[in-house]
Formats: C-alpha cells, structure tokens, sequence
C-alpha cells in the first residue's frame, strides 16, 4: 500500500515547493506536509483508515493538508516539531 500512498501524494497537486511525506507512527500514519521550517502533521488512524477506508480517508487528509499548504502552514513549534491534526474513527 505505501506505493499506492505515494502515487495519491504525487496525485495531489501540492503547491511548488511543498514536500509531503508519510511513516507509520503507533497506531497509524502521520502525513506532513513541509515548506521552509512551516509544516502540519495530520495522523490519521487505523480506525479511521478502516471505518472509511484506506483510499477514501487518505484522500481526504491529503486535501486537508493541500488546503493548508494553498494558505500558509504553520510555523514550526520551539522543539522543531509540526503541529498535528489527529484523524479518528469514531
């Protein structure tokens, strides 16, 4: 599935310059979306990937950081860490 993660990012049309990576973390993956010290983690969980489906809710978190990087993401917090949206199932 990480390929098929990969291509959805690729799919997105993020703004220039915007990176976007994923990696599994606990109990789901974290997506972040980064562009010069700015960025948004969005963790989405495994409970939600299986309520709405893996393609459906990756899609999703994808439009939400794509949003976010149109406008300005946020600055970095003093440890150097992005800000982070939690994705659940409910």
């Amino acid at each position: 599935m990480d390929s098929d993660i990969q291509h959805q990012i690729e799919l997105a049309a993020f703004p220039s310059g915007v990176q976007v990576t994923h990696f599994p973390e606990g109990t789901g993956q974290v997506f972040c979306a980064e562009e010069n010290g700015r960025g948004l983690e969005i963790l989405l969980t495994n409970e939600a990937a299986k309520m709405y489906g893996e393609g459906p809710s990756v899609s999703l978190v994808l439009t939400m950081l794509r949003r976010a990087a149109a406008k300005e993401l946020p600055p970095a917090l003093p440890d150097g860490t992005f800000e982070r949206t939690v994705f659940r199932g409910d």
